[in-house]
Parts: C-alpha cells; structure tokens; sequence
C-alpha cells in the first residue's frame, strides 16, 4: 500500500470531523453551564475499536508526533482498559481523536426499537428535559456517513486489507513500522 497520499486519503474523514466539531462547538456554546466535561474529566477514556479510515488517522497524528510517540508507546504496553491515549488525564491527541471521544457525553439522537432516543453523560445537561433539534447529533446519520467514508478510504488503499475494526493499540502503530508513509 502506498500511502504517500494519506491526507488526501483522510480528507472526507477530517471534513466529517469539521463538520461535528462546528455542531459540538455551538452545543458548547448554546449550554456552556450545563456542560461539566473538561480537561481531566476522563471517565468515558476508555479502549476502544475504529474503522480503518480513523485508525490511520490516528495512526498519522500520532506519527507526527515529537515528543509524546515513546510515551504512548510505552502506555500501550501496560495494556489497560483506559484508552493508550491518556496520559496524566489528557488526551495526547485530543486534535486526532475520533467521532465517538469527540461526541461522547453531547446529546445523541437515535432510534432503538423504533423508539426515538437522546442520551448524553448524565453529568452534564443537569435539569435539561428537552433538547432542540438542532442540538442533537443524530448518531444513526452519522454512523451512515462515517461507514461510507470508510468504505471508501478502503476501497483507496486496495489491495490491502483490513478488519472491519482495528483496536486502537494496534491503530497507533500502523504507521510504526512503515517506510512508505
């Protein structure tokens, strides 16, 4: 596989990521009081599987690195069930981290069973019983589009292969090893 061309690869993905970030910013904006996730609020931290496309992207921040790679390294050979990520209770690529750490603990729409649903952290949005719908991130509309972006990162980077999802460990080393990167 040569992936010379990774960002160009990646730029669905980072759009898609544009376009929660904007949607998260003015959650943030609308409920600042209402929100209690903050630096070192790392609760929801935990191991996690991505699909391809946002395992490479993770793989390249990571790879982009100076100074925190060896230190990463070193986290995912303790191997716990908080994200290889957290260090000292912060992100080391908050910039990188995928949709589900970017969207967690934010209103959620889905429909489970037919029933129509939100969730979000029960920390935040104390008091809150309803939400606009333009608050709400529908978790079923975003699922569908970041499915379809990594299909069609797949489809790119043919012949290679990949499963359907890379568990982070092995995400951030995917480019360790590369010399065509």
């Amino acid at each position: 596989m040569n992936l010379e061309n990774l960002n160009v690869l990646l730029k669905n993905y980072r759009a898609l990521l544009k376009q929660v970030d904007v949607h998260i910013k003015q959650v943030e904006t609308d409920y600042s009081d209402k929100i209690v996730c903050k630096k070192g609020c790392d609760s929801c931290c935990r191991f996690l599987n991505l699909f391809p496309v946002e395992a490479f992207a993770l793989a390249s921040a990571l790879d982009k690195m100076d100074t925190s790679r060896e230190i990463v390294r070193a986290s995912l050979e303790k191997g716990t069930k908080d994200c290889p990520l957290l260090i000292n209770h912060q992100c080391v690529l908050y910039g990188a981290r995928p949709i589900i750490c970017r969207t967690h603990g934010y209103p959620l729409y889905f429909k489970k069973k037919g029933e129509a649903l939100v969730d979000f952290c029960p920390k935040n949005f104390k008091g809150v019983t309803s939400f606009p719908k333009e608050c709400l991130l529908d978790l079923d509309q975003l699922n569908t589009l970041l499915v379809a972006i990594n299909k069609q990162f797949l489809e790119s980077i043919k012949p290679e292969t990949f499963a359907d999802r890379i568990p982070i460990s092995d995400a951030l080393l995917l480019l360790a090893e590369r010399e065509d990167v």
